[in-house]
């Protein structure tokens, strides 16, 4: 599968080729239309399908060629914020409702794979969260009590099963699973296929009006006419401001390395540390490959990130001696919400038929699947007790710091439009990279293929005019304000921007 949101290649892409579907070509009307068709879009399809709506899904790209094949696919209700904090921030009843759905979205995947016989290396399996015992004092022990209180179930063991993550305590959390990402997708779109629903790629979406019967409008004018549309395209598209002040977005890396068939014990561990760490195996016929991810960082706000990847090979070397050398090397994107929970429900700036499913928090697999029975409650009328959980116009006061930190850090990102370029002229700029250039007043995104034509944008974000900055892991221009992303030359591949960087002469 070739890479759509970046220039590197996940060992999900690597392994497996997602069935093509052709572009929209003209005017449609449905029950629901659904853009995105990532896990959130093709998992809320098969359920409002089960429900009797005919659906439409659109995506720019082919199935699963934003973020969802870019995951490691760790399967877990093992909140990354942990519980005790949600627990702090939202109640103990909060995080006990978040509890249980992360454990739907685990049930749910599993169902629909029995249910459609899908192939996909679907696992269950014991995870393992690591703190270091010089951490936080009580730090586990306090875990341990919320998520019991949560109603997770987990246990303290005497040390991880592979002693060079710790000789010491941590918990383990019997019942979490793992799967291939792309084959599980791929099932999912044939189940759609065979219920009736209908799957357009390449066919972008860059207006949606909200209203009696909303309609999603395509670049060259088609349109969507449908009783209800879900945005599911990672960060929204059809929300301006009101979501995207309450959530960040952030890379994260993950490289895949050869090891020996079963030479580390099969589950899945994270630690705690920062920046922290979270490990799984890959099981393959001859030897197995370790995936190991972390080294966040704000989407945009990194001038070095190929330096992530080398932690994570130093880290990875230094406790798994019997690795071998490096398969994969890939990064993606997720959106930190202000408060630890998803969004998911009516679009606060479109709150008639417009539904948004975001804000995954690192937990995009289990966020897809119960954002999907949400979604199709919501849509077909009926209660669910999560809705108000994860209602997008909610706010939390308790988490009110971290929503003004995160502000400031968006606002000193606009100091971007008066620092001075990073080259005195075009050619100075190496081969296959971009660099920030004066334009008269204005900055300038400028490319520098491999053949050596320059390509020039206005490096004004469409979305809110925060100055792009060139990711050299990825070859593409991300915005560090709000998170949309945009190839190489210009054209947009994340939200919320739905334009493309305005090329300049």
């Amino acid at each position: 599968m070739k890479p759509e949101s970046g220039r590197t290649e996940s060992i999900w892409m690597g392994t497996f080729d997602v069935p093509k579907f052709s572009m929209l070509t003209g005017n449609t009307e449905c029950d629901v239309c659904i853009i995105g068709a990532g896990i959130t879009g093709l998992t809320a399809a098969y359920l409002l399908l089960r429900s009797g709506k005919k659906v439409v899904i659109v995506d720019d790209g082919n199935i699963a060629g934003g973020e969802s094949s870019r995951t490691t696919a760790h399967i877990t209700n093992v909140i990354d914020d942990r519980y005790y904090i949600l627990e702090r921030l939202h109640g103990e009843e909060a995080a006990r409702l978040a509890a249980e759905s992360q454990t739907a979205g685990i049930d749910l995947i599993e169902k629909i794979i029995n249910e459609n016989n899908i192939e996909c290396d679907f696992t269950r399996l014991n995870g393992y969260l690591i703190f270091k015992p010089d951490e936080n004092a009580g730090i586990l022990e306090t875990e341990y009590n919320a998520c019991m209180k949560a109603g997770i179930t987990v246990n303290i063991a005497a040390e991880p099963p592979y002693d060079k993550l710790g000789d010491y305590p941590c918990l383990e959390f019997p019942n979490q699973a793992e799967f291939h990402m792309l084959k599980y997708l791929s099932g999912i779109a044939k189940a759609v296929i065979d219920m009736g629903g209908r799957i357009y790629t390449q066919t972008h979406i860059n207006k949606i009006t909200d209203g009696k019967r909303a309609i999603a409008e395509t670049k060259d004018k088609i349109t969507i006419t449908a009783s209800d549309i879900v945005i599911a395209t990672n960060s929204p598209v059809s929300d301006y401001l009101a979501i995207h002040t309450k959530q960040s977005a952030y890379r994260t890396y993950v490289i895949g390395v050869r090891i020996p068939k079963d030479s580390i014990p099969h589950a899945l561990y994270w630690d705690n540390e920062d920046p922290y760490h979270y490990v799984r195996i890959y099981k393959q016929q001859k030897d197995d490959i370790l995936i190991v991810g972390g080294e966040d960082h704000k989407t945009g706000q990194d001038d070095d990130t190929e330096h992530r990847f080398n932690n994570l090979i130093k880290w990875t070397t230094e406790r798994f001696p019997m690795a071998e050398h490096v398969e994969y090397k890939w990064s993606g994107q997720v959106l930190e919400p202000f408060d630890g929970l998803s969004f998911i429900g009516k679009d606060p700036e479109n709150p008639e038929h417009v539904y948004i499913a975001t804000g995954d928090s690192g937990m995009g697999i289990t966020h897809a699947s119960y954002a999907a029975i949400l979604l199709d409650d919501l849509i077909n009328g009926r209660k669910n007790k999560w809705a108000e959980l994860y209602d997008p116009k909610r706010i939390t006061l308790k988490a009110a710091p971290e929503f003004i930190k995160e502000g400031f850090n968006t606002a000193v990102q606009y100091i971007d439009l008066i620092t001075p370029p990073e080259y005195g002229e075009e050619k100075e700029i190496p081969i296959g990279t971009g660099a920030i250039m004066s334009f008269g007043k204005d900055k300038a995104a400028v490319y520098r293929d491999n053949k050596g034509k320059i390509h020039k944008f206005s490096a004004l974000c469409p979305h809110l005019k925060c100055v792009v900055e060139w990711n050299k892991t990825e070859s593409t221009w991300d915005c560090p304000c709000h998170g949309s992303r945009f190839e190489a030359t210009g054209k947009v591949i994340n939200g919320p921007a739905l334009a493309d960087l305005k090329p300049i002469d």
